[in-house]
């Protein structure tokens, strides 16, 4: 199961603090409907308390960076816990997908 904390910045950005499964189904889907209903231009997806990803998952990370771009907005994937990362590595989705290593990086690169 998924669970997310949303913070509202002053600096004009979402911050959606991410704990439990991204998986297909009820993880991805609420991701998913969540990053797209943020008022925000700039949405940034902590993930260090994310134990698993899987396809449905990185698809999902991917359509919503797409959507962001396609309307003028920024996803920045925030401290990606290790399994996240290994498998934003393994799909070479790293190279599409904004990622920072903690949250001062994030906000220097918007």
């Amino acid at each position: 199961m998924l669970t997310m904390v949303i913070e509202e910045t002053s600096q004009g950005a979402t911050v959606l603090r991410c704990s439990g499964r991204i998986v297909k189904g009820e993880g991805a889907d609420t991701l998913f409907r969540t990053v797209k209903s943020a008022r925000e231009p700039h949405i940034q997806i902590e993930l260090s308390e994310v134990s698993g990803i899987d396809a449905a998952g990185l698809g999902t990370l991917a359509e919503l960076e797409l959507w962001a771009r396609n309307g003028n907005r920024t996803i920045q994937l925030m401290n990606p816990s290790t399994r996240v990362r290994g498998a934003l590595d393994v799909t070479r989705l790293g190279s599409v997908l904004q990622i920072c290593p903690s949250h001062p990086h994030c906000r220097e690169a918007a």
